[in-house]
């Protein structure tokens, strides 16, 4: 058979376009596959076998080939770094006769695990070739002989998928990790009294369990009360066991954040986190001036310009009747005293003069009943403004503005995401709200929850976490009254595994299935609670606190102060006048 033919039709067969070949052939051989494969579509680059593998990069967007001849000096080394996976296409080589005893001899210290994709040929024969785990004999399945490119790619096509074919993994025990960050609180897996404490171990671990059912595996597992913070480049908690003790699989789901992806990787998603500011929606009395919204600016200029000219005119009228002496009592409508009109009559009070004059008495008339209208109108609007429901918190800005309170549930991403967000209204809510409270503004989900109910406080929270206190503590008309703000988009938590896993294909396969099948939205369902239904009647009327009605007093109370100030300046002035 040519050996040359063969491997670029092999590869041609694969759909891949980087070929890496590890071989120890003469200069004219070497030639001869790279202008072979490059006729054939293939970019080809050639090491001797001795050449140390390159470390491989977290991901890439396109499979390669990889080719090793089995016959060179310390071949196999070039799998030291777990380059055996489905992103990677191996064809060993081997120019003799077809022998199992030499190729477990030959790929005892090799780590070909189940998403491998490695063939081994011979001169009689071709196999495909992996092991369930390190310790374990080699699986060796026989492809046939196949020699050109159609009658590979017919067996491709022909030939069930990796992750099918291999989804018995013998009952080996994988080695595993489990976070339980409050042990004096958990009561086992399925203990449903405390779903907010540790939810994605729970959520997971029946999902791991019924994936190792359907995989034929165990887990060896073990427990950490730490996901893993980076410190001087090296992680902790769980990340860092997988990083620097080999664990294969970790038995919860985690955030998928860009510093994890450098020492391990992710196999599939499990639920989607939401987090948000929960609050109270508070009256418009609480973050406004109720006095102050009936009307817009330009109504308010408006009403303004009128009274104003009702003002003018009168002293107007006054001026000519003293010139004239046409009316006495007209004459009386000074400057001050028709400013004092316009003002009691905004305030719907009349005036104890009474002109001789028509035109002078149908302009106090139009007046007062401007005013009418404008009472009625604004009267009107501060009713339904009290009794409608409230937007007055739609955005981050208006929840920085306002005066309520904030706080932040206690977890172990607390900081992060706040600290690391590029919006600037969030990052302004955080240095003008929170930064200076320290660690009082963090809370647990219970106490958070707690002072949303009762006061004007503002939680972020894990949404799940939230509504399993709040559909126990709540009434329903308060369960109405929840409004949320997002501060920021949660990344997507998923299983972590090790970097370059060798099961990593074949269990995304098995949990992508569950998903799609709805397995895993049910146990969503039982350890993440949805947001309650309101049912209680929206209609009734709001009853009105002091609150509400807080600037007019403050406008009596300034009033009385003046007024208290200008009769002491009268009563000073009276009695200087009286000694002079």
């Amino acid at each position: 058979m040519d050996f040359i033919n063969f491997i670029v039709a092999f590869f041609v067969s694969k759909n891949v376009r980087l070929l890496t070949a590890f071989v120890c052939w003469s200069p004219e051989d070497v030639r001869l596959i790279s202008q072979r494969g490059v006729m054939a579509g293939l970019r080809v680059r050639v090491f001797p076998c001795t050449h140390p593998p390159a470390d491989l990069p977290p991901y890439r967007d396109y499979r390669e080939g990889v080719l090793l001849d089995v016959g060179c000096h310390n071949a196999t080394h070039a799998s030291r770094n777990r380059a055996f996976n489905l992103r990677h296409s191996w064809l060993l080589i081997d120019a003799s006769p077809f022998n199992v005893t030499y190729v477990e001899e030959t790929l005892s210290a090799v780590l070909v695990l189940p998403d491998g994709d490695v063939t081994w040929v011979s001169e009689d024969r071709m196999v495909d070739v992996y092991r369930v785990k390190a310790d374990q004999p080699l699986v060796v399945t026989d492809l046939g002989m196949k020699r050109s490119q159609r009658e590979l790619e017919g067996l491709w096509r022909s030939l069930r998928t990796t992750v099918t074919r291999r989804k018995n993994l013998h009952n080996v025990y994988l080695k595993s990790a489990t976070i339980v960050t409050q042990p004096q609180y958990f009561k086992g897996w399925s203990d449903l009294s405390n779903r907010q404490i540790d939810t994605f171990p729970k959520l997971t671990y029946p999902i791991l369990k019924l994936c190792g059912e359907d995989l034929n595996f165990r887990f060896n597992l073990k427990q950490v009360d730490l996901y893993g913070e980076e410190r001087n480049g090296s992680f902790d908690g769980l990340v860092g066991q997988m990083q620097h003790e080999g664990l294969e699989v970790g038995v919860t789901s985690m955030f998928m954040r860009k510093d994890r992806w450098r020492v391990l990787h992710f196999c599939a998603e499990t639920v989607e986190l939401k987090g948000a500011f929960l609050f109270r929606q508070p009256s418009r009395s609480s973050v406004s001036n109720v006095f102050a919204l009936p009307f817009s600016r330009g109504v308010w200029a408006a009403s303004a310009a009128v009274f104003a000219g009702a003002a003018t005119l009168l002293a107007v009228f006054g001026l000519v009747a003293r010139r004239t002496a046409l009316d006495p009592v007209a004459q009386r409508l000074t400057v001050l005293e028709s400013l004092t009109y316009a003002v009691g009559t905004i305030c719907q009070q009349g005036s104890y003069l009474c002109p001789s004059l028509w035109s002078m008495r149908l302009l106090m008339f139009c007046t007062l009943l401007a005013s009418l209208f404008a009472f009625t109108s604004y009267s009107a609007k501060i009713v339904a403004i009290l009794q409608a429901p409230s937007d007055a918190l739609r955005t981050i800005d208006d929840l920085a503005r306002s005066p309520m309170d904030l706080g932040v549930q206690e977890t172990t991403y607390k900081r992060v995401y706040f600290a690391e967000s590029k919006d600037p209204a969030t990052q302004a809510l955080y240095r003008r709200k929170l930064l200076p409270l320290g660690e009082r503004a963090y809370l647990s989900v219970v106490d958070g929850i707690a002072r949303v109910r009762t006061g004007l406080f503002a939680f972020q929270v894990e949404q799940s976490s939230a509504y399993d206190i709040i559909s126990q503590t709540y009434t329903e008309r308060e369960k109405c009254d929840l409004k949320e703000i997002k501060a920021f988009t949660l990344p997507m938590v998923a299983v972590p595994v090790r970097k370059h896993s060798g099961y990593k294909e074949l269990l995304g396969a098995r949990l992508r299935w569950q998903r799609e099948v709805g397995l895993m939205d049910r146990f969503r369902r039982v350890w993440m609670s949805a947001r309650t239904p309101c049912d209680a009647a929206q209609g009734g009327f709001v009853s009105v606190g002091l609150v509400d009605v807080l600037p007019a007093l403050h406008a009596l109370l300034a009033g009385v102060l003046l007024a208290t100030m200008l009769l002491l300046v009268e009563k000073a002035h009276h009695t200087v006048m009286t000694r002079l």
